[in-house]
């Protein structure tokens, strides 16, 4: 489109220059001077007069698009005004600001704008166009979505409601579908191209079908339903696509291809349709996405070991006026919340000095480089004490050192983390499984003090996947669990996992403390006293 619309003004104004500056035979100089070289002018002029009228539709529309377009953001920014920072936390309204930016501000919005009270808007957007998300962005959030319905089995449909989690969400048009849709038509996932080209012609009967194409949709459809070896499907939607386009030659000869598929072999017709994603998934990832919808339960024979009460550690001279609160909150692993261990204050002076610091977020490869990879989704920084004058940190750490009992010397810097949209960590261990990293160093990560600094409305919960244990985030509270047994062994069942955030902003810190330093603190044992 934007491609076509940039040819017919440039073919308009093509045409108007080449009609007024190219001489018929003759030297037409002194036109005046004889009426004769003047007789073809009336119809010249009536020519002109055409390619002006299109070129001035053509404008029209062009101001049109970006009326509607203008309009589509005016609705949104009506429903972000009142907390625009909080607007985001609703993984569509996320991603539409994205699709608005990549699609409309930084593509569309640019190549429409001719001439015309331009220079404002375009110096704007050349200002800001490094903010700008990219193709990368907008395939990631969509790929994103479809974390979030894998997860916790939303359709499209439901995803697309006015809400979600309690906060508003922006409508979602057809055309946004599609775009959505098309990304998985991109990467192969012919579920979701499915899925979503489903809701784009649920949104078109119910009269929204700005700018889609139905013989684009059933095209999707139809290789999508083949691909997923649904053979009846994807015939009837050839057949769809042919009803709005008869003379589509592609679709004539799949149409031919499916009838004979099902003539040679009536046992397709047997197969039943498909009602759920096939996924393939090792049995971790599928507990992982069940623990991430509901954590197992405690048996009730073990409610009593499940107690909260006040730790001094020993009358510790930062704790004996004020008793750290902890509760118990799984037995195995062992799972301590440290309730309100960091104060609102903290929380903001955390966040204020990790946000300009923030980086994609880095795992160990098989080589123990640090690397992107899709397993992990969100952006860290790490703050050292010297970086705060005000002593915040400096009193997090020496909270943590007095509660825990632990030597924080060799510990790791706080790291800041924040989840985007469908941010998520897979299963892993926090202390290091390579054999050369037992007697380097500062020694294994030996204990994990994970800090929530924000509540989140829905998901982003941290699961365990061996135990079935599900921690929903408490804003000011931490959890702490020891990675490795007294016996030096590390433990297994703290495998554990940050689940996607399906609505809210997901902020924690973590603390994570090495074994060196801590021989005395905390002594070893033989197994059975792990």
């Amino acid at each position: 489109m934007r491609k076509m619309a940039t040819m017919l003004r440039l073919g308009c104004f093509t045409l108007l220059l080449g009609l007024l500056i190219v001489p018929s035979c003759g030297d037409l100089s002194h036109m005046f001077t004889a009426l004769a070289h003047m007789s073809g002018l009336v119809e010249v002029e009536g020519e002109l007069l055409n390619e002006l009228d299109t070129y001035i539709a053509a404008e029209e529309k062009r101001l049109a698009e970006l009326k509607v377009f203008a309009h589509k953001v005016r609705k949104a920014q009506d429903i972000a005004k009142a907390d625009p920072r909080s607007h985001v936390l609703h993984p569509t309204n996320a991603m539409g600001v994205i699709h608005r930016f990549h699609k409309g501000w930084s593509d569309r919005v640019p190549s429409l704008l001719y001439e015309t009270n331009y220079d404002d808007l375009l110096a704007t957007i050349s200002l800001h166009k490094y903010r700008f998300p990219t193709d990368a962005d907008f395939s990631g959030a969509v790929l994103a979505l479809a974390r979030l319905q894998d997860t916790y089995q939303i359709s499209p449909y439901n995803l697309t409601q006015p809400e979600l989690g309690g906060r508003q969400s922006v409508h979602l048009t057809a055309k946004d579908c599609f775009d959505i849709g098309r990304v998985s038509y991109l990467t192969e996932d012919w579920w979701y191209t499915k899925e979503w080209m489903l809701e784009v012609i649920r949104k078109v009967d119910q009269g929204d079908d700005q700018d889609v194409s139905l013989v684009e949709v059933y095209d999707h459809l139809s290789f999508a339903e083949y691909s997923l070896g649904n053979i009846r499907r994807a015939k009837q939607f050839t057949k769809d696509l042919l009803q709005n386009e008869p003379d589509h030659e592609r679709a004539q000869n799949n149409l031919a291809h499916f009838e004979e598929l099902l003539e040679n072999d009536p046992n397709v017709l047997k197969i039943p349709e498909p009602l759920d994603r096939k996924r393939v998934l090792s049995e971790e990832m599928f507990k992982y996405e069940d623990y991430c919808r509901e954590g197992k339960e405690v048996p009730k024979e073990k409610y009593h070991m499940m107690v909260c009460f006040f730790y001094t550690n020993n009358m510790h001279p930062h704790l004996v006026l004020k008793p750290a609160k902890i509760e118990v909150a799984y037995l195995k692993p062992r799972v301590y919340l440290l309730k309100g261990l960091v104060l609102d204050y903290e929380i903001r002076r955390l966040m204020e000095l990790g946000e300009p610091k923030l980086n994609r977020a880095t795992v160990f490869d098989a080589n123990g480089k640090m690397v992107y990879s899709t397993i992990r989704t969100s952006k860290s920084a790490w703050l050292d004490e010297s970086d705060d004058p005000s002593g915040v940190l400096t009193d997090i750490n020496t909270r943590i050192s007095a509660i825990t009992g632990l030597d924080l010397t060799t510990a790791e810097l706080l790291q800041v983390c924040n989840y985007g949209i469908g941010g998520h960590y897979d299963p892993h261990y926090d202390f290091s499984t390579r054999e050369g990293d037992l007697f380097s160093g500062d020694g294994r990560r030996i204990a994990t003090v994970l800090m929530y600094l924000t509540n989140v409305e829905l998901g982003g919960a941290t699961v365990f996947t061996v135990a079935g244990a599900h921690l929903t985030p408490s804003k000011g509270d931490a959890a702490f669990w020891w990675n490795i047994k007294r016996s030096g062994e590390g433990d297994l069942s703290t495998r554990h996992a940050a689940c996607p955030v399906l609505v809210g902003s997901k902020w924690v810190c973590n603390k994570w403390i090495h074994e060196r330093g801590q021989e005395f603190r905390r002594k070893c044992a033989p197994e059975e006293y792990k």
